[in-house]
């Protein structure tokens, strides 16, 4: 038995479920997210990983369902009341905003007021602030932008991906939830953001992370379930699977002997 096996778990959710009018997303499911861990989530197209984690983070509302935080219940029914509980969430589209440049853009909704009269009555910005802070984080995760007053757009999509993940460790307080980190990057851009997605567990955050690639599971990740048809199919220790066994039991080929 592992100490996840006995350890209260950070996040617990139990049944899990959405209703789309006679459409079931997701039927009843369970998870268990403990401290310092990276919880990979897996599973075919419409297999509800992504209804899973909104439905987590007060993005979409449940049908059924109950969340755990610490072992206490929480309510989270929206965004705002995730990120107040310690939850920060990348999805694929990165929420960053285009026309503002990445100062702005990491701390958006979070700005810094200066600490003056002036500040306070009229709130004024105190950017200079915001630059140091930027630029401390990121010589700290080692990513390599400089020029921080460019527009976001002019960036490309890996440098996109690693402010939207320094964002989580600026703010992340217990948990980081990514939705397909690597999605449609480069083998370089992939392996930027990975090492990025490791630098969070070691800032102290537990993952949450959905993705299709299977190396990506098997290097990054300490447990992964697997979601089939809107149902929890299997849950395992990565060090007890390989990729093909992952495959069937995304595909249903292989049936789980342990969940």
């Amino acid at each position: 038995m592992t100490q996840a096996d006995t350890a209260t778990p950070l996040l617990r959710a139990r049944g899990i479920t959405k209703h789309y009018g006679a459409v079931v997303a997701l039927d009843a499911v369970d998870l268990d997210l403990h401290a310092g861990e990276v919880l990979g989530v897996v599973g075919d197209n419409g297999a509800g990983k992504s209804t899973l984690i909104k439905a987590l983070t007060g993005a979409i509302s449940k049908t059924a369902g109950t969340v755990e935080m610490d072992g206490k219940d929480i309510q989270i029914t929206t965004p705002t009341e995730a990120k107040a509980a310690g939850i920060e969430t990348v999805y694929q589209d990165l929420a960053l905003v285009n026309e503002l440049s990445i100062t702005k853009n990491m701390y958006l909704g979070r700005e810094i007021v200066r600490d003056t009269l002036f500040g306070h009555l009229f709130g004024t910005l105190d950017f200079a602030k915001m630059d140091t802070e930027i630029r401390a984080l990121f010589q700290k995760l080692d990513i390599r932008i400089t020029d921080i007053y460019r527009e976001a757009e002019a960036f490309s999509g890996g440098q996109r991906q690693a402010v939207a993940l320094a964002k989580t460790v600026m703010f992340g307080k217990r948990i980081a939830i990514l939705d397909e980190p690597t999605a449609a990057l480069g083998v370089r851009e992939s392996k930027m953001a990975m090492d990025l997605v490791r630098s969070l567990k070691d800032h102290g955050l537990s993952v949450i992370m959905i993705t299709h690639n299977m190396q990506h599971v098997m290097n990054y990740c300490d447990r992964v379930m697997v979601l089939r048809l809107g149902r929890l199919a299997a849950v395992r220790d990565v060090a007890d699977v390989d990729g093909d066994t992952l495959v069937g039991l995304i595909t249903g080929a292989a049936e789980d002997k342990v969940a």
